[in-house]
């Protein structure tokens, strides 16, 4: 069962968008000149806080100023001084950046060339037995291998930007302050199971400049440099799609999907565990954190994918019954066998310890207390009992319910009870919401999640579209016409309208908003003509039309989120209120911390879309608010103002 791969096939017609920019773009010999005339790197800084809001550390900017110069040198000196080198150049759907690209035609042909280059200033490094992490300069933290850092930019840049498809792209890792020796000593061909291929990725050492040089001018020339640099920058860049969609797609596949940065570290981490486990009889709790979109589950079924490909027992884990329900679907595909390796949370109580290889426990914000009522044990150590690498991924912003009680130091303190080392990886790039983490930053101001910074003005992005709606049919006219472009979308809203059961095989409108009704997904277990089950509501094509709420979307992320905020929660002159009675969640509702509850549902809510969201809400003076930030309205008809 190869289980996923993220790189769908590129379909016409989907929707894209203009995705890539670097810091500075320059020949080679402008970069040098800038550089030793003192003025590159503050134009870096500038250029970095005008579309990031923050200013390079002091350390970065050092990193900047050395490895540029390198690079700049080597192509003066290999004749190549007309290379155009994007710095600091953004990947596509993400807010990471790499090192530098360098752009020019491949030699006799005039077709594009592109050289990703991702600079290191490590100068003593040794592979990490059993893994393909390394350590540096006698550190403590493993960090991803470089050649495997430089391959997954290159993955995504092939795979999400179809103009490069066409093109030559080739990745080096280079590392200038190291010798040869060091390099060697972390060869890729000593790789456990080595991803990068030898024909496209290679690593230089500071002994190894004349090597570098010959291999540039054999992949580079500096012909038609300026015009396949700018044509780069403007090329579409495809959108990512919703995690679910590629699964089903992926199957029968092996995985390509560009896992980068600490989603290397902690796929590769989590391997290194699993071999480690068999040799030395260790056993260590491994937690991996981050916010909406970081990929956490990505991670998660990569590491099911690659586990299953070499045979070793991996069980993945969570407590929410649609996202394992969507995963059965799409991946088991009702083969038994394949539908026990998605269980849930509290199916481990009766497992006798270390009994299963792997346990991916994904969604761990949503850990309960115990798995049954009169269970003595807790749910997490039971978890971390039953396998040899348990496995936690989490978001503690996620958790919207008192019963969920999933936590860093909750899972740090059960390791410590049952005297096992802990690890923790903490995932910082956002992949969701077009790759921009200003966007979550907003809704976490917005909504009074950032203890430090209240609701802060809304500056459009290049790659995110957010919009309030005047009314809700203006937001589903928006969201049918994105439907009509081909992308996905859904309408998710508070939970303050009643449920009802289907009446003659029919949904009932609950959802009542002045003349526009509409019905909430279905409650059963089973489709009700073209509407699907509950469980599948953010999936299938037939969800759009009836309204999800926090049960049905968590987890879930489609390409536009329209968030319909209800009187539980509305804005009064400076400040939120929250106000339970407008609230029809029995099980939320009577929660004492219910203000805060309410206030990270909205976040999950307005958190699932990868290419925008629809805001929109019942009480005039809260949606006055969000226009008065300054998001851009919707027309009565749902077009763009």
């Amino acid at each position: 069962m190869d289980i996923i791969s993220h790189i769908p096939t590129f379909t016409p017609g989907r929707d894209e968008s203009v995705g890539l920019n670097p810091l500075y773009r320059g020949t080679a010999i402008e970069v040098r000149d800038t550089l030793e005339g003192g003025r590159l790197i503050p134009e870096m800084a500038k250029e970095l806080y005008r579309l990031t809001g923050r200013s390079p550390s002091p350390g970065e900017a050092r990193s900047w100023e050395n490895s540029i110069l390198h690079v700049s040198e080597l192509l003066a000196e290999a004749g190549l001084g007309d290379v155009q080198m994007l710095l600091e150049l953004k990947l596509p759907i993400t807010d990471a950046r790499m090192d530098v690209a360098l752009v020019g035609s491949y030699p006799g042909t005039g077709d594009m060339a592109v050289v990703i280059v991702e600079n290191k200033q490590w100068s003593r490094v040794g592979l990490e037995p059993g893994s393909e992490l390394v350590r540096v300069d006698y550190t403590e933290h493993a960090q991803v291998h470089p050649a495997n850092q430089a391959w997954g930019y290159r993955q995504m840049m092939v795979g999400f930007v179809p103009l490069l498809r066409m093109a030559s792209v080739t990745c080096v890792a280079n590392m200038h302050n190291a010798n040869k020796q060091t390099v060697d000593s972390i060869s890729i061909a000593d790789l456990p199971h080595a991803e990068p291929d030898p024909r496209y990725t290679r690593m230089y050492s500071d002994d190894d400049r004349e090597r570098f040089i010959d291999d540039l001018r054999s992949v580079l020339s500096p012909e038609k440099s300026e015009s396949h640099a700018k044509e780069l920058l403007a090329a579409t860049v495809r959108s990512t799609e919703p995690l679910m969609a590629s699964v089903a797609r992926g199957l029968g596949r092996r995985s390509v999907f560009p896992l980068v940065d600490e989603q290397r570290e902690a796929y590769d981490y989590v391997r290194a565990q699993v071999e480690r486990a068999r040799s030395e009889q260790h056993k260590e709790v491994i937690v991996v954190e981050g916010g909406p979109g970081t990929g956490k589950s990505v991670i998660a079924l990569e590491l099911m994918r690659a586990f299953n490909a070499q045979g070793v027992d991996a069980v993945h884990a969570t407590g929410s019954r649609s996202f394992t329900r969507t995963l059965r679907k799409n991946i088991a595909q009702g083969r038994n066998a394949d539908s026990k390796k998605f269980a849930y949370f509290n199916n481990f109580s009766q497992v006798n310890g270390n009994h299963i290889n792997v346990i991916i426990a994904d969604e761990a914000h949503r850990l309960r207390a115990q798995s049954a009522k009169n269970s003595k044990r807790p749910q997490v150590r039971e978890l971390i009992e039953a396998a040899r690498v348990p496995v936690f991924l989490l978001d503690e912003r996620q958790v919207v319910r008192s019963s969920e009680v999933g936590s860093v130091e909750l899972i740090r303190q059960a390791a410590a009870d049952l005297g096992l080392g802990f690890h923790r990886i903490n995932l910082r790039h956002q992949f969701r919401c077009g790759g921009a983490p200003e966007y979550i930053d907003w809704i976490d101001r917005l909504l009074g999640l950032d203890p430090e910074v209240g609701p802060q003005p809304w500056t459009p992005l290049e790659n995110f579209e957010l919009r309030v709606a005047p009314t809700p049919s203006s937001m589903e006219d928006f969201l049918l016409q994105r439907t009509r472009e081909g992308a996905g979308a859904r309408i998710a809203a508070g939970f303050c309208w009643p449920w009802s059961a289907p009446r003659h095989h029919r949904l009932v409108d609950d959802v009542v908003i002045g003349d526009w009704r509409r019905p909430w997904n279905a409650k059963s277990d089973s489709p009700l003509g073209r509407i699907p089950p509950s469980d599948l509501w953010a999936t299938d094509p037939g969800g759009f039309g009836q309204i999800g709420c926090i049960y049905t979307a968590q987890g879930f992320e489609y390409d536009y989120a329209g968030v319909i905020f209800g009187g539980d929660l509305v804005w009064r002159g400076q400040g939120w209120a929250s106000d339970p009675r407008a609230n029809k969640d029995s099980q939320v509702k009577s929660e004492r911390n219910f203000d805060e509850l309410v206030r990270k549902i909205y976040r999950v809510l307005a958190t699932r879309g990868l290419k925008g969201a629809v805001l929109y809400s019942t009480d005039p003076e809260t949606n006055a608010f969000f226009a008065r930030l300054g998001v851009p309205r919707l027309d009565a008809n749902g077009g763009r103002l």
